[in-house]
C-alpha cells in the first residue's frame, strides 16, 4: 500500500511538471516562436538591441551629424590637394624682413684701422638703425644689398667704406609646427627642398591616428609679389617699385592718334586732351589735363605732370578715359622720409594632404616646406559621454584616443543593456550651440537590426536608456520560468506547493 500511494505521488508530482513545462513552452513559443528569438521578443525587448544575426552582409552608413537637431556648419574654410607645383624646389636668395637680427661690421667709421660691431634686429617698417648713420632700410633686400647701401651711408664719413652683414636670426626662413606632436613651435627651414614627412618628424612623435595634417601657406596676390611658392618658374625678383608699374601701364595704352594742330583762330570749349571722339567719349589727344578732371572720391590736386615729388600724381589714359595716380607714397605728418612698410594683398591656401598615404611613402603627397608655412596636425577629440538609464554599467566614459565611438559600441562598452531596458527608447542629449543643447530619441534596436545608420558620439553627449510599463511585468514573469541547468524549472516558492506538492523528506525529516 505505502508503494502504491508512492507511486500515486510521483505521477501526481509528474502531472504537475508536465503543466510547469508547458506553461514555459508556451512562454518560449510566445517569445520566440511568434516574434522570432533573432527579431522581436515580447516577453524580453532588452535582447532588440544585442544584434541582428542575419545571413545577409549589410552596409549602413555612421552618422557624423544628426540633421533634426544640428545645423550644417558648412566648411568655413576651403581645403586643396598637392598640386604638382608644391613638389618642386624654389631656392631663392633669403630677403630680409621684420625680426631678422643682423652682424653688422662697420670698418674705419669711428676710428682708423679699427671695426665696430653692432647686434641690430629690423623693426616693423624693415628698418635698421646704425650709430652716425642713421636709420637705414633694408627689408625686402638680401645681405648683399643690404652692404651696398650701408656702405653708401657711410661714403659721407669714410673715402673707401668698408662694411659686412651677417644675418644671424632668420626670422623668415622659418615654419611653425602646431597641433599633435611633442615639440610644437618655430622652425628653421634648412634647405629648399625640405619636406612635409621632415617637417612633422622634427616636433618628435605626433599622433598618427587623424585622417589629414593640413599646410596652411600664404599666397600674394601682387603680380611682383613673392608670388604663390606653388608655381615653379615663381622669379626671385624684388618688388616693382609703384613707377615701375606706372611704366607697364603706359607701355599697355594705345597709342595716341595723330591730330592736326588746331587753326590759329579757332577756339575750343575744352582742353585739347579732350577734344571728343564720334561717340562723345574723350580721344587721348594732345598733353594731359592741366587741370584736376572731376573724380568720385578724389579731392586732391595735382601739379605739374612733371613733378616727381613725393606726394604729386600724374594723368594715366586708362580705358578710355584720363585717370591720376599717385607717383609715391605720400610723406609722413611728420616729415618722415622712410618708406613705409608694403602692404602685399595676401590670402591664404589651405593644403590638405592625407597621412596614411605621407606615411606609407607616397611621393606625390610629401610637399616642400616654404618659409612661413604653418603645419598643423590635428588634435584628436576628447571629452567625456554620459550614460544612464538601463544600462549594466551607468556613469562616464571617455572618448578613445582613436575616435569613432558610436552609439552601439558605447551600448557595448557599458555592459549592454538591463533587463527592463527597451533599447527603441535612447534619449540621446548632445550641446548644439553656446549654453544650449538638444535631446533627440533614437532607436538602439533598428540600429542593431541595422535598419537604421549608427551615430557618432561628440564629446558632453548624455545617452539614457529608457523603458516601458509593461516591462517589469514581463521581466517579473520571464523570471519566473527560468530554466537551470538540469533542463528543471525554478519556480517561486511561494507556488512551488501548489503545484507540485510538498517536497520529499527522508526518515530523518530533511
Amino acid at each position: 500500500m505505502q508503494d502504491r500511494a508512492f507511486e500515486r505521488g510521483r505521477g501526481v508530482a509528474t502531472s504537475r511538471a508536465g503543466v510547469a513545462m508547458l506553461l514555459a513552452a508556451g512562454g518560449v513559443w510566445a517569445a520566440c516562436g511568434a516574434g522570432g528569438c533573432s527579431k522581436k521578443s515580447f516577453l524580453d525587448p532588452s535582447v532588440d538591441g544585442s544584434g541582428r544575426w542575419g545571413r545577409t552582409p549589410v552596409s549602413m552608413p555612421i552618422l557624423t551629424r544628426i540633421a533634426a537637431i544640428e545645423e550644417e556648419a558648412g566648411d568655413i574654410v576651403e581645403f586643396s590637394d598637392p598640386q604638382p607645383g608644391d613638389l618642386v624646389p624654389l631656392p631663392t636668395q633669403y630677403r630680409l624682413g621684420q625680426g631678422d637680427a643682423l652682424r653688422i661690421t662697420l670698418y674705419d667709421l669711428i676710428e682708423a684701422n679699427r671695426a665696430e660691431v653692432y647686434e641690430v634686429e629690423v623693426d616693423a617698417r624693415g628698418v635698421i638703425e646704425l650709430p652716425q648713420l642713421g636709420r637705414i632700410s633694408v627689408g625686402g633686400k638680401t645681405t648683399e644689398e643690404t652692404v651696398g647701401v650701408v656702405q653708401e651711408a657711410m661714403k659721407r664719413f669714410v673715402t673707401n667704406p668698408l662694411a659686412s652683414v651677417v644675418a644671424v636670426a632668420q626670422r623668415q626662413q622659418t615654419f611653425n609646427l602646431i597641433g599633435a606632436v611633442d615639440r610644437p613651435g618655430p622652425y628653421f627651414v634648412p634647405r629648399a627642398n625640405y619636406r612635409l614627412l621632415e617637417a612633422i618628424s622634427a616636433g618628435g612623435r605626433y599622433d598618427n591616428t587623424a585622417d589629414y595634417v593640413y599646410v596652411i601657406r600664404e599666397v600674394s596676390l601682387t603680380p611682383q609679389g613673392a608670388g604663390d611658392a606653388s608655381s615653379p618658374d615663381a622669379p626671385d625678383r624684388p618688388r616693382a617699385a609703384p613707377e615701375d608699374l606706372l611704366k607697364v601701364i603706359d607701355d599697355l595704352a594705345p597709342p595716341a592718334p595723330a591730330t592736326p594742330p588746331p587753326s590759329p583762330g579757332a577756339h575750343s570749349a575744352q582742353p585739347a586732351a579732350f577734344i571728343a571722339q564720334p561717340d562723345g567719349t574723350p580721344s587721348n589727344t594732345g598733353r594731359a589735363p592741366v587741370v584736376d578732371l572731376p573724380e568720385e572720391g578724389r579731392t586732391r590736386t595735382a601739379p605739374d605732370q612733371n613733378d616727381a615729388t613725393p606726394g604729386t600724381t600724374r594723368w594715366v589714359f586708362l580705358n578710355g578715359k584720363w585717370t591720376q595716380v599717385a607717383t609715391q607714397r605720400p610723406q609722413g605728418a611728420a616729415g618722415d622720409s622712410l618708406p613705409e612698410a608694403e602692404q602685399d594683398l595676401v590670402t591664404q591656401r589651405v593644403i590638405r594632404v592625407p597621412i596614411k598615404d605621407l606615411e606609407a611613402g607616397k611621393q606625390s603627397v610629401n610637399i616642400v616646406i616654404r618659409p612661413g608655412d604653418v603645419v598643423r596636425v590635428p588634435t584628436p577629440p576628447f571629452g567625456t559621454i554620459y550614460v544612464g538609464g538601463q544600462i549594466q554599467r551607468p556613469g562616464t566614459y571617455s572618448l578613445p584616443s582613436t575616435g569613432g565611438l558610436t552609439l552601439q559600441r558605447l551600448v557595448h562598452a557599458a555592459g549592454g543593456y538591463a533587463g527592463i531596458a527597451v533599447p527603441s527608447r535612447i534619449d540621446l542629449t548632445r550641446v548644439v550651440g553656446k549654453d544650449r543643447e538638444a535631446t533627440i530619441m533614437l532607436d538602439g534596436a533598428a540600429i542593431a537590426n541595422r535598419t537604421q545608420p549608427d551615430v557618432y558620439l561628440k564629446p558632453n553627449d548624455s545617452v539614457v536608456v529608457g523603458t516601458t510599463f509593461w516591462a517589469l511585468p514581463l521581466a517579473i514573469f520571464r523570471n519566473g520560468l527560468r530554466m537551470s541547468y538540469g533542463f528543471g524549472f525554478v519556480l517561486d516558492r511561494n507556488i512551488s506547493n501548489d503545484l507540485l506538492g510538498p517536497p520529499p523528506v527522508n526518515q530523518f525529516g530533511q
